[in-house]
């Protein structure tokens, strides 16, 4: 009996040693899996030499540790490490871990970037000009100032807000509403010109009528040659005479023109004007003679009628 008993113990016993065995291979399975998984997807690489570069920014506006480092739109790292300076003076200092060696010239340009409309984040670099000098490795480098679109964004829809309201554009829209409600409420009411057309009463509906009746009828009588409008249309006799006078105008004119008749003597020849130039300055001479015997002639006439 105890013979068999340390045979069965022996036996569990061995089961017990392969059932830890096997979870332990597969924990291990497990764990390697994990971490395998873990480099695929951070795209990290431990087996090549990595690169550090710092730099410098007023504002980071969400920048978190892991977001993509970018050059050229390529990603070359990640962000390593967000630490705060207060000396000289406040700002972020950056720390990135790069797969390659990233040569900075003068006039790079560092930025924080939006990768996506809800948040994301990366570091673009901007190597700068080729034909300019390289920046040692080792500096800490200045980064630009982020550009927030959604601050932006929410700034200009405030601005817009505010000129909305103190502007006086909405005060502005609401007379305009009251003032148009007014206006369709008297034409619902059959008021003004508009109303009475819309409305149910047909008086104006029918002067109208009238009155286009009667156009009809006149143009009719016009072009049938009725009334003096009509035979001015259709007659051509007027039409003659005016083209006759119009010819013995021209050939008055032309006379004229030509200084035939008195008329065209009085224009085209100047014996007549002379005369009359002359008859008009014996005339101005008889009567300033006139005017300085006048007092004498006066005088004697009362002298001798007083004797």
């Amino acid at each position: 009996m105890g013979k068999e008993f340390e045979i069965m113990k022996s036996h569990w016993l061995g089961r017990e040693l392969t059932m830890e065995v096997v979870v332990g291979a597969f924990m291990v399975v497990v764990f390697l899996g994990l971490g395998y998984f873990t480099i695929i997807l951070t795209r990290e690489n431990w087996f090549v030499p990595k690169y550090t570069m710092q730099v410098r920014f007023t504002d980071v506006m969400g920048l978190t540790v892991g977001d993509d480092v970018v050059v050229r739109g390529m990603p070359v790292g990640k962000v390593k490490r967000l630490s705060l300076e207060n000396e000289p003076a406040s700002r972020v200092l950056v720390t990135l871990t790069l797969d390659q060696s990233i040569p900075v010239r003068k006039g790079y340009k560092i930025t924080v970037a939006s990768t996506s409309m809800l948040g994301g984040r990366d570091l673009a670099i901007d190597q700068g000009p080729e034909a300019s000098p390289l920046i040692p490795n080792g500096i800490v480098l200045d980064g630009v100032q982020p550009y927030d679109l959604m601050a932006d964004a929410a700034q200009m829809v405030n601005s817009i807000k505010t000129s909305l309201i103190d502007g006086g554009v909405i005060t502005n829209m609401q007379s305009a509403v009251a003032q148009l409600n007014e206006m369709i409420s008297r034409v619902n009411q059959g008021k003004g010109v508009l109303g009475k057309l819309l409305s149910e009463d047909d008086t104006l509906y029918n002067n109208l009528s009238a009155s286009v009746t009667s156009l009809k009828n006149i143009s009719g009588g016009i072009e049938r040659g009725e009334g003096s409008i009509g035979k001015l249309v259709k007659d051509d006799t007027v039409y003659n005479d005016l083209s006759a006078t119009a010819a013995s105008l021209k050939n008055i004119s032309g006379s004229i023109e030509r200084g035939e008749g008195v008329l065209g003597k009085l224009v085209k020849d100047d014996t007549l004007y002379k005369k009359l130039e002359s008859t008009v300055d014996e005339a101005r001479a008889t009567i300033d003679d006139y005017r300085e015997t006048a007092p004498i002639v006066t005088f004697t006439s009362v002298f001798f009628g007083a004797l």
